[in-house]
């Protein structure tokens, strides 16, 4: 996999972006492939550029798994400070340790970032890049409030992704909204969710309150989903760290794009 990046205006969010596109190697000609959008995009290909200094390793996951389904990855560098918290959550969202943060509550534009994904980002990759553009080989997949937020979409743009991956989701901070719109939701037409949580994790919260708000989750859509299309790792000493989120994504694209051939779609070159 090769990368690009660029910068890129977001009309409904008010603010310049970095969109990086990970591309798969060696691709034929007519082939197209599924497509999965990723949050903190900056954490995703590059080392230098994560927030943490340690990326996802996408480049040396597909260096070091050549038989990982072949997907192109489109990441979306997030928005600053307690900005990136309201744009991440569908739900408004408080903790105690947030006080300190923002002093205001924050969440609840979840739902006009993930319009500024549909409607400005996605038909550009589509027009650009070898897609294929339908909801059964679109995903999305995030960690910390980027799975919060990956789970929002699960619930409310079912006619555009169909496969999810949650990491180290900060569920707690909107469990009940969580919860209950989980419940209610018709998630008919989820194809793939991954869920997973670390035994250690902390940041905002600690590692009870991670542990027990996606083992709830788990159970909320194990009333939806069937074992196939459903699957939660508890990994064992897991730290609230990009690392730990490289070690994870082989599994998950694994999980999420194995039942997906790449193809050729008629028509199109």
């Amino acid at each position: 996999m090769d990368y690009t990046k660029r910068v890129v205006e977001l009309k409904r969010l008010q603010r310049e972006a970095r969109l990086y596109v990970g591309i798969p190697k060696r691709a034929k000609e007519g082939e197209r492939f599924p497509v999965l959008y990723m949050h903190d995009g900056s954490n995703l290909f590059s080392d230098e550029e994560s927030f943490s200094g340690v990326s996802w390793g996408l480049i040396e996951a597909y260096r070091d798994f050549p038989d990982l389904p072949r997907v192109i990855v489109v990441g979306l560098e997030c928005a600053q400070g307690a900005e990136r918290l309201e744009e991440y959550s569908g739900f408004p969202i408080s903790h105690p340790e947030l006080e300190s943060y923002t002093p205001k509550p924050v969440g609840g534009k979840g739902g006009l970032y993930l319009d500024t994904i549909v409607s400005e980002i996605k038909p550009v990759i589509d027009r650009k890049y070898p897609t294929l553009p339908g909801s059964e080989y679109t995903g999305m997949a995030g960690a910390s409030m980027g799975g919060v937020v990956t789970h929002y979409a699960a619930l409310t743009r079912g006619e555009v992704f169909s496969r999810f991956g949650c990491l180290s989701g900060a569920f707690f901070l909107s469990e009940r909204d969580v919860l209950q719109a989980t419940e209610k939701a018709d998630l008919s037409r989820v194809r793939r969710f991954f869920l997973s949580v670390g035994t250690r994790e902390t940041a905002v919260g600690d590692e009870d309150e991670y542990v027990r708000a996606n083992r709830a989750l788990y159970t909320a859509l194990s009333q939806k989903l069937d074992p196939e299309r459903l699957r939660f790792t508890l990994v064992e000493g897991g730290i609230h760290h990009e690392s730990e989120w490289a070690k994870l994504i082989p599994s998950v694209i694994r999980f999420l794009f194995s039942d997906i051939e790449n193809s050729r779609i008629p028509g199109r070159p």
